[in-house]
């Protein structure tokens, strides 16, 4: 459980840092801290938190190449940041 809550507070630290920085900051590095709490999230089997995690890396990185649209990684984002902060506020 110490696990669990650990990597929550790893992901509404980084929520609240790239809300300071925005979206359009959205970077590579982003996108490997990500991949390491999706790695995390299914070693926990948090199967929900895995695929948020996955959908905005996959956003993240279309919007970081270029190709992608801004409007759905901010939608992933707050998705992934809602379910961070409702799980922070009731584990916390």
């Amino acid at each position: 459980m110490h696990e669990d809550n650990e990597l929550m507070q790893h992901l509404s630290s980084w929520s609240e840092e790239l809300l300071l920085r925005g979206l359009s900051q959205f970077t590579i590095r982003d996108i490997e801290l990500l991949e390491q709490c999706a790695a995390a999230a299914q070693r926990l089997q948090m199967q929900f938190l895995h695929e948020l995690i996955t959908s905005v890396i996959e956003a993240g990185r279309r919007v970081s190449l270029g190709e992608g649209q801004e409007e759905l990684l901010l939608d992933q984002y707050c998705r992934l940041s809602q379910y961070v902060q409702l799980n922070v506020n009731v584990c916390g």
